[in-house]
């Protein structure tokens, strides 16, 4: 098999909610590089473009594009996917090197979080709320799911999106944008896992199982002011389901140490404690098996989704979260998709 995509679809561009064909039919290049947690980001590379009113060469007329214009990128001709959305954060034109260029930098709407620092309280609130309350000051509406807990958080000196991520990642939870929704919850079971074989449709693919790092169980402990009583928890539980072999099964049967106590962030209350415990296990156990998978395009793939790959040893086949994921054209080899991906488990 050639070691390059087969699929050539060129993409199809909305600026400002119209398609514009003579962006897609100058478009060189496109990278969109879609995180688990954080900002999705993408740079269109643009051919052929000269400033307008220069009758020597041809134009696209592209002067019209704005910063801060909306743009979205679509792939597939009967039933387009998007593959990204967001807002124009940057122009760049090029010259000197053969035709003249275009870029456009656009970030998704989470960078509206990242643009200004405030210091401020919230008391006696939950996650949930703070969040709540966060997104809307950016005009986001938010689909949160992290934790009822009520307690005071503090942002100090801090943009609205590095709060957020500090916040979430203490417990292992993503901050992302799905659709025109900043989403913030555990990850869920994928009903509808894409299949990919090494034999097919993944170009290159690379797996690792690593006991490094994997501990056997995670405590925490931490202290409660109000109540005056210290507090404790001990975890080894994923939150999802894994029916082959784990890391602390194998840990287990080799007799290696792997208990860790974890003291950042400081636990103060049970529930706190109880929170990070799980989530600090989750966080190193879902990651026993990792891998790079270079694939065929597949539009229809972001972080957050699972993947069913074949063609593989059967200890590594199986069912594996895509935890990062970038997809690229250009005009010499296609669409390709990039993703990073990892499990909780092996068949060993």
């Amino acid at each position: 098999m050639q070691d390059t995509a087969l699929t050539s679809a060129r993409p199809h561009i909305k600026i400002a909610g119209s398609v514009n064909d003579d962006l897609a039919q100058a478009l060189l290049s496109l990278t969109v590089h879609l995180p688990l947690s954080g900002m999705g980001h993408a740079e269109l590379q643009i051919s052929n473009w000269v400033p307008s009113g220069d009758e020597a060469l041809p134009t696209y007329g592209f002067n019209d594009l704005a910063l801060g214009a909306s743009v979205e990128v679509l792939i597939g001709q009967d039933q387009p996917q998007t593959l990204f959305k967001g807002e124009i954060t940057a122009l760049e034109e090029r010259y000197g090197e053969g035709a003249p260029q275009l870029l456009l930098l656009a970030q998704d709407k989470l960078h509206r979080l990242a643009r200004k620092r405030q210091s401020r309280v919230f008391e006696e609130q939950s996650l949930d709320d703070v969040i709540h309350a966060v997104a809307s000051s950016a005009g986001l509406s938010a689909d949160v799911s992290l934790s009822t807990t009520v307690a005071t958080y503090h942002q100090l000196n801090e943009s609205d999106l590095a709060f957020l991520l500090r916040l979430s990642g203490a417990l292992d939870v993503a901050v992302r944008i799905e659709g025109d929704q900043l989403r913030v919850r555990p990850e869920a079971e994928d009903t509808e896992p894409l299949a990919l074989s090494a034999h097919d449709s993944a170009l290159k693919v690379r797996l690792i199982a690593d006991l490094n790092h994997q501990p056997l169980a995670v405590d925490v402990k931490g202290y409660n002011l109000d109540s005056d009583e210290a507090v404790a928890e001990n975890s080894a539980s994923l939150r999802l389901g894994a029916s082959g072999t784990k890391a602390a099964d194998i840990l287990r049967d080799l007799g290696w140490a792997g208990d860790e106590i974890v003291a950042q962030p400081f636990a103060r209350s049970q529930g706190e404690a109880a929170d990070f415990a799980k989530a600090h296990f989750n966080r190193a156990a879902k990651r026993f098996v990792s891998g790079d998978i270079r694939a065929q395009g597949e539009a229809g793939l972001f972080s957050g989704r699972e993947i069913e790959l074949t063609g593989v040893s059967p200890r590594f086949a199986g069912r594996y979260q895509v935890v990062n994921c970038i997809h690229r054209f250009d005009v010499t080899n296609g669409f390709e998709t990039q993703l990073k991906v990892n499990r909780a488990d092996w068949q060993s």
